[in-house]
């Protein structure tokens, strides 16, 4: 069986990290030529390993390049993958692309598996026979602290691999980063709404209006763990063994992240969980040739458009045009933890996430003549601004302090923006299963 041939790269790198993470997304409209035509191009990618578990393969279906950027996903396929020995391990379509093996397995070494897609259109695919070629290892897992090649400053991951079985060191990482965010402007009270607007009290008997009643808030105890969050982030880059070769079954430093000390994820408590593929010499050439692509300085203007082979073909459909790869990889796993003090003591905290000063506050006015400050004099009057009861139910900030007296067109209380003091907005107050201190 033929493999699919695919010369459009820029439109594979596109596709393919929508599903792998494996490297920075490039906008489709921008690296699509006018020559490409293509109105049903099927993406296909699939990695089992030799983890006992439910085995993932994620498939869409890109449409009409030369019009728009529309990425579907591929709804109600039949996929399956076969062993030489006799075993078939069906998948269930888990919605956004997503198929689960319906029972969990392990590849193992020396068994041929091979992939089969059948879709809702009736076109099948099947990839090319593959083999677990052994398993490996994550001797060592490291940070230091470095300058990069471009000047920067910051923390380098390292990782030492072996494989004792045979020589082979074609190596792909992934990675999963957690860190910690503490809400810098974090306090043990926030606003409860007692009347978000005005309100008129009348008499039953006349109507007339015997009371008005001003927008109100006051301060309880917070309900929820706000001060302390954790954020996991998948890793979005191709990253392959270019380590320290010291024998034909080691390698030593392969860089696997590299973090800025400006980057606020650094600021408190840091974790690396790495996964080490040792992949197929096919899967290798496949990675390491996406890898040139996306590295080069012209991506856009290449001349000569490069060739990627994928293993995966059209069985019934010359016409079907399909990109992907089908891999049987060896997984090792190991994670390390840092502090921000173990490499910087006595240094700056990076700045935090985002646009965000969480040194800047600011007192909104409540709405309510009782508890705001004066207007300014004359028919100038205050300016027109969100009051604090918007913000409140905007989600936009949390209490601060008290802001006593308040000047001129200012609430009763000063305000920070939400991010600065409840954490919640940026990360999940649930500690990981797996985190230490």
């Amino acid at each position: 069986m033929s493999r699919t041939r695919i010369h459009t790269y820029l439109l594979f790198l596109s596709l393919f990290t929508s599903f792998t993470g494996c490297i920075e997304e490039v906008e489709i409209e921008r690296t699509l030529k006018s020559d490409i035509v293509a109105d049903d191009i099927l993406v296909v990618e699939a990695t089992i390993t030799n983890e006992l578990k439910t085995q993932q393969v994620s498939l869409s279906r890109a449409r009409s390049f030369a019009n728009d950027s529309t990425l579907l996903f591929e709804k109600n396929a039949i996929v399956e993958i076969s062993t030489d020995s006799g075993d078939v391990y069906q998948f269930e379509d888990q919605g956004d692309g997503n198929y689960l093996s319906k029972t969990p397995f392990a590849a193992e070494e020396g068994i041929a598996y091979q992939l089969s897609v059948t879709t809702s259109k009736g076109e099948q695919l099947q990839s090319d026979k593959v083999v677990s070629i052994g398993e490996s290892n994550i001797d060592d897992i490291y940070a230091e602290r470095i300058i990069s090649d471009s000047g920067e400053d910051g923390m380098a991951i390292f990782v030492d691999s072996s494989n004792p079985s045979d020589g082979f060191n074609n190596y792909r990482y992934t990675y999963e980063e957690t860190y910690k965010i503490i809400a810098p402007n974090w306090t043990s009270r926030e606003f409860e709404i007692i009347r978000p607007n005005f309100e008129l009290v009348t008499d039953p008997v006349t109507e007339e209006v015997v009371e008005v009643l001003y927008p109100d808030v006051q301060l309880v105890p917070r309900k929820n763990e706000e001060q302390i969050c954790f954020n996991t982030v998948l890793s979005n880059q191709i990253i392959l063994s270019d380590g320290n070769a010291l024998d034909q079954n080691s390698i030593t430093r392969n860089q696997i992240r590299f973090i800025s000390r400006n980057n606020p994820i650094l600021s408190h408590r840091y974790s690396i969980l790495v996964r080490q593929f040792l992949q197929s010499p096919g899967a290798s050439d496949f990675y390491r040739t996406l890898l040139q692509f996306s590295q080069s300085e012209n991506i856009f203007t290449e001349i000569q458009p490069g060739l990627i082979e994928g293993n995966i073909s059209a069985v019934n459909n010359t016409q079907t045009v399909v990109i992907g790869f089908f891999d049987v990889a060896s997984l090792a796993e190991r994670r390390l933890f840092f502090n921000y003090t173990d490499f910087f003591p006595n240094e700056e905290l990076p700045p935090y996430f985002g646009t965000v000063n969480c040194k800047s506050f600011f007192a909104p006015p409540l709405g309510n003549p009782e508890k705001d400050g004066p207007t300014r004099p004359g028919e100038e009057g205050c300016p027109r601004v969100q009051t604090l009861t918007d913000l409140i139910q905007l989600e936009e900030i949390e209490y601060f302090g008290d802001n006593d007296p308040p000047d001129e067109c200012q609430g009763p209380f000063l305000v920070t923006q939400r991010e600065c003091g409840d954490c919640t907005a940026l990360g999940s107050n649930i500690v990981p299963e797996f985190w230490i201190e």
